[in-house]
């Protein structure tokens, strides 16, 4: 996979308050990453350095290799915003894209816009409803701002607590239409929340902001499990020495389920009787630490 965007040792300031601080990561065609921190870390911060929205006080930001794509529309036309979303409330979601469309593709003709949101407003189901905007559900209102964001098309979606205000059955709906992204379109999305659940079900990894910089968190490295089971012979510990760290002739610890599941079928087929399977791996709030 190709990266798309690059941070590079960047920091931000607003006069002497510094926010964030030599920030280094990328973003990889077709992943999920999430964005983690406590309130005020800097997520959104970090969100508008990356849309141009903010400067960034030193290090750079590129997207496939330019530094100066924030001033490039054709480039900014690849990223998908949902952030702050501002909305007419007294037009229907169709005439609030179509607005926002208007604007935005001024060389398109009417047909083909219209016939672009009719397709996004399918995609977000919200192509049935003819009422204002006024009257959504927050919910609705959310869809309608994601169908916003993907109209053009993006390789980078950008989301900012998209699950604020949403019931569980609107968060489960919105993750679904992130997991369609990724995998039909390959899209690479970046979203930020304080759902660290949600997070850890739908992201390849996570991009933690603590003391002011950030901490890449990739899932299958903070996976381990514990083996516990009746004293095995020699040989068998030799088999599950290849595939775990043996402590002892009861106790073997693996860093992934493939490696656990392997174990299993190992010292069953020894009959050896397995005592207990315990999970000992870190949950993204473990690595909050001190802070929570």
């Amino acid at each position: 996979m190709r990266h798309l965007l690059n941070v590079k040792h960047v920091s931000k300031s607003f006069k002497t308050q510094s926010v964030l601080e030599d920030v280094n990561f990328c973003l990889t065609e077709g992943e999920i990453v999430g964005l983690i921190g406590q309130n005020g870390a800097g997520k959104t911060t970090l969100m508008k350095m990356l849309l141009g929205l903010l400067t960034v006080s030193t290090g750079e930001i590129s997207y496939q290799g330019d530094t100066n794509y924030q001033h490039d529309p054709e480039k900014m036309a690849n990223f998908g915003v949902l952030l702050d979303c501002r909305l007419f409330d007294y037009l229907s979601g169709f005439e609030n894209m179509l607005i926002f469309e208007s604007y935005r593709n001024v060389n398109k003709t009417d047909n083909n816009i219209k016939k672009q949101i009719k397709t996004m407003l399918d995609f977000v189901n919200l192509s049935n409803n003819k009422k204002p905007v006024k009257s959504y559900s927050f919910g609705m209102k959310q869809r309608l701002g994601l169908g916003l964001a993907l109209i053009n098309h993006p390789k980078i979606l950008i989301l900012d607590e998209p699950f604020v205000g949403l019931d569980p059955v609107g968060v489960e709906h919105f993750k679904q239409y992130i997991l369609e992204l990724k995998q039909n379109y390959n899209i690479t999305v970046l979203i930020s929340s304080h759902q660290l659940e949600e997070i850890e079900q739908m992201c390849d990894r996570c991009l933690l902001i603590k003391d002011k910089t950030i901490l890449d968190i990739k899932h299958h490295f903070n996976q381990k499990y514990k083996l516990e089971f009746e004293a095995a012979e020699p040989a068998v510990l030799n088999k599950l020495s290849k595939i775990g760290l043996v402590q002892n002739d009861t106790t073997t610890v693996f860093k992934d389920e493939l490696n656990l599941n392997t174990a299993i079928n190992i010292l069953n087929h020894h009959h050896v009787r397995i005592i207990a399977i315990k999970d000992l791996s870190h949950a993204l709030t473990d690595l909050f630490g001190d802070d929570k």
